[in-house]
């Protein structure tokens, strides 16, 4: 069967596939809107906050390049975002130990004791949302979530192959 050509069935479930994909989109629109409205009293962006959550738990992995590439932010981007930080206190920029070319980023004491309560009030707000279901359901919820992100990563990988070998 010629993959350019769908039967009506098809595109009705394509198109529902698509409708759930920007409501998956629109999740995470909401997720980066509730973390400005819960971050609002510490003058912080979500891919700020995303920056000090991961320098606390990659403390060792703090090449900028490294942090966008992870975080899936645009590295020039990232150049502002981190000139932003610094001139706020929050992190300070390192020459690498053995390429003085690059740099390391290192969080401040400001940076670290900012993202520890942001990272409390993140806590508090998951606790308060997990009152809503069951043990179980949460554990299912986990259990999907990593199953589908596994699933992707897959899918898209053996898409990119059967690309590559055309």
């Amino acid at each position: 069967m010629d993959n350019n050509i769908i039967s009506e069935e098809e595109l009705t479930a394509l198109l529902a596939t698509i409708n759930r994909n920007e409501e998956a989109y629109q999740h995470t629109i909401n997720s980066e809107k509730r973390h400005a409205l819960l971050f609002a009293p510490y003058n912080i962006s979500f891919n700020e906050y995303r920056i000090l959550a991961y320098l606390m738990i990659h403390p060792d992995e703090s090449e900028p390049s490294r942090i966008a590439d992870y975080l899936m932010i645009l590295r020039q981007t990232m150049t502002i975002l981190l000139d932003g930080l610094q001139k706020r206190g929050l992190v300070e920029r390192i020459p690498h130990p053995n390429d003085r070319r690059r740099v390391c980023i290192g969080l401040l004491p400001e940076g670290r004791e900012l993202i520890l309560r942001l990272l409390c009030l993140e806590r508090d707000y998951t606790l308060r949302l997990r009152s809503h279901f069951s043990p179980e359901e949460v554990k299912l919820y986990h259990e999907l979530s990593a199953r589908m992100a596994a699933a992707k990563i897959s899918e898209l990988e053996i898409i990119l192959a059967e690309r590559n070998e055309k």
